[in-house]
């Protein structure tokens, strides 16, 4: 099947929009998509930087925590001071020295928030408090008593390492004091001031999503004072260690969209369109002036010479020199068509006319001869009803080959009226032996077929093989093929490869008949008639018979 092809318009349109437009679009989307990644590279190298930069200070920020923790378990103030309550009992003693101790060495650290001692002993029953930087507060100290229960089942199996704990939005750092028998008597607890924590986060900017992981607990910091547990995303991961403890910091870069950030390329890509637009305006109505409607008047034009309308002209101006010539050079061509089609329609009449009234004229003698030696037989023997019959088919088939009243298309059914005469003379020729089987569609009876189209088929199967055979089956068909009539002899015998190579022959020749009619005959006036829409064809069947088929254009009722 041919590939369908595409309209002018619609190739110049594509030629346009591929080869004018979108270049002049893609340029600009290109390079608003390559300066989005040189930025994004950019801005990516840098949060790498900062992020590092930033983990670092707070891995600082918490090891100073941490030294100060332990501080307080190795100076052994408060140890002493624990040892002495133990003897004395005397509660006020403990928290003084207690509390004296943690306003000395962390009320002016920048980084905490408070500074707690939780002992375990109930009875002591008391925390010493060093509330950092100046701050204080009621509120304050309630967070400090709330976090309390939760930091000692915490710590309960602790032993002296370092912990970190999230409560409330607050983040904690724990150690347990150990007495002379190492044995948990109370805990240090670091409230870390989130602002002084975080604060390096700031040189990331405004990343997609930040957050940190510490011990394996996620959370991010809001510019609040508390931080909140978060979800991990992907995104870039930086780690470190602080004394067996993990901390890590997790950044998504924010994506960099170009066309917002930059609303100059969206007015470089409508300007760019808008300086094209009147350019490509003008080009489509000129390559429609000139280009595509003479064209389409050149198509138009053919197509109603290939309805039929052999001599038509072109009357349109053509909007340039090369279409003039091109439209009188189609004018000239359609006027000499018209006039070689006559001129050949009427030589074709003429040579068919002759060459049919010479086929028809060919009918071999043979077959009278056989006819009247039959009736002569028959005569000799006695006078009844079958000789009158006899006569009467030879009267039929006479009335065929003279062709008295000069008609070459016939209906269908008086062509079988002559095949049944025939066959009627056959079997009384050859007698009981001969069996003719019919399936003829009636609805085609009175459609119009070429004089002695079908008869010479007949007698050439009877010719060939049954007579020679002394009878035999012979089958005759007439149905609709789509727009093809189609009619079919098929008869019992066999060809020797000779008689192929002569069936062959018959069929491929084109010289003026010498002698038989038969199939060479119907073979040239099916081509004279019909061209190559009519044909016959010749050829053994599975089954021990030969099929031949006729096919031509079926005509319809009434012409």
């Amino acid at each position: 099947m041919r590939k369908p092809r595409i309209s002018l318009r619609t190739g110049m349109s594509t030629v346009i929009v591929l080869c004018w437009l979108a270049p002049i679009l893609l340029l600009v989307t290109v390079f608003g998509f390559l300066l989005g990644e040189s930025y994004q590279r950019s801005a990516r190298q840098e949060m790498n930087d900062n992020a590092q930069f930033a983990l670092l200070q707070m891995q600082s920020e918490l090891e100073s925590a941490v030294s100060d923790s332990k501080s307080v378990s190795y100076d052994g103030v408060i140890r002493s001071a624990y040892r002495s309550y133990r003897e004395s009992r005397n509660k006020i003693a403990l928290y003084r020295s207690a509390n004296e101790y943690l306003r000395d060495n962390f009320s002016r650290s920048h980084g905490y928030r408070a500074v707690f001692l939780v002992f375990w002993e109930e009875e002591v029953n008391a925390n010493a408090y060093a509330f950092c930087d100046g701050e204080s507060g009621s509120a304050l100290i309630r967070d400090c008593q709330e976090a309390t229960p939760v930091i000692l089942d915490a710590m309960r199996e602790e032993d002296t390492q370092l912990c970190f704990l999230l409560i409330g939005g607050q983040l904690y750092l724990t150690r347990n004091l150990l007495d002379s028998h190492f044995e948990p008597y109370a805990t240090i607890v670091i409230m870390l001031r989130p602002s002084a924590l975080f604060a390096p986060l700031s040189a990331l900017g405004d990343p997609e999503e930040l957050q940190l992981l510490l011990d394996g607990l996620c959370f991010g910091y809001d510019g609040e004072e508390g931080v909140e547990p978060r979800q991990e995303e992907d995104g870039y991961r930086y780690d470190a260690q602080i004394e067996g403890h993990e901390l890590s910091l997790h950044v998504s870069a924010r994506e960099y969209n170009a066309w917002k950030e930059n609303p100059w390329l969206n007015w470089a890509a409508g300007g760019a369109a808008l300086l094209v637009l009147p350019l490509l305006v003008l080009l489509w109505l000129l390559w429609g002036r000139h280009v595509r409607r003479p064209v389409e008047t050149l198509v138009e034009a053919n197509m109603k010479v290939q309805a039929g309308e052999r001599g038509y002209e072109i009357t349109q101006h053509a909007p340039n020199t090369e279409f003039e010539t091109l439209f009188e050079h189609f004018n000239d061509m359609s006027a000499e068509m018209k006039a070689q089609f006559e001129r050949s329609y009427l030589e074709q009449q003429a040579s068919q006319r002759a060459q049919i009234k010479a086929l028809q004229s060919q009918i071999n003698p043979h077959f009278l001869n056989n006819t009247l030696e039959v009736i002569n037989w028959e005569a000799r023997i006695a006078g009844n009803d079958r000789v009158g019959a006899m006569i009467e088919a030879l009267s039929t088939m006479l009335d065929a080959a003279l062709d008295r009243d000069g008609r070459t298309q016939i209906a269908l059914r008086e062509e079988l009226g002559y095949v049944d005469a025939y066959l009627y003379i056959i079997r009384e020729r050859l007698g009981e032996g001969f069996h003719v089987h019919k399936e003829i569609d009636e609805s085609l009876l009175q459609r119009q077929v070429p004089r002695l189209i079908l008869q010479p088929i007949v007698e050439n199967a009877v010719e060939h093989d049954m007579t020679r055979n002394g009878g035999g089956e012979l089958w005759l068909r007439v149905y609709r093929q789509e727009r093809l009539l189609v009619l079919e002899v098929e008869h019992e015998g066999s060809m020797t490869e000779a008689d192929r190579e002569k069936v062959a022959g018959q069929l491929r020749s084109t010289s003026e008949i010498s002698g038989s009619v038969g199939i060479q005959n119907v073979n040239q006036r099916l081509k004279l008639i019909y061209g190559e829409d009519g044909s016959l064809s010749l050829d053994e069947t599975g089954r021990g018979t030969i099929l031949a088929r006729i096919r031509f254009p079926l005509a319809e009722e009434g012409e």
